[in-house]
């Protein structure tokens, strides 16, 4: 079974590969995970996680009442993807830093309980 990208950034932070709390803040088109630097490994990490992706597009899209193409546009460099690679690389970085965003938010909650 493929591991949720939840487990994916914890287990990353703990074999201290990035922090968690940079790809919440600084997302990763700066190469915050090194794993996901090029297309061919943002393809694959699409590809790995495709319904989790996209089962939070549908998720913001219900918020919205946006299509799922609509709704992509409006995210950082979503107005530059011009193939299903630009578009899968968007969808990585995006989603990795809602789940890392989703963690450091949890973390401080439960601190503050």
């Amino acid at each position: 079974m493929v591991e949720t990208i939840r487990e994916f950034l914890l287990r990353g932070e703990k074999e201290e590969r990035f922090l968690i709390k940079d790809v919440a803040d600084h997302g990763c088109s700066g190469g915050t995970i090194s794993e996901l630097i090029y297309y061919d490994d943002t393809e694959k990490f699409h590809d790995e996680h495709e319904d989790e992706i996209w089962s939070e597009i549908q998720y913001a899209c219900d918020c919205t009442g946006e299509y799922p193409l609509q709704w992509v546009q409006h995210l950082n460099g979503g107005k530059d993807v011009d193939s299903i690679k630009t578009l899968k690389n968007l969808l990585s970085w995006w989603i990795c830093e809602v789940k890392a965003q989703e963690i450091v938010y949890q973390d401080r909650e439960q601190k503050t309980a």
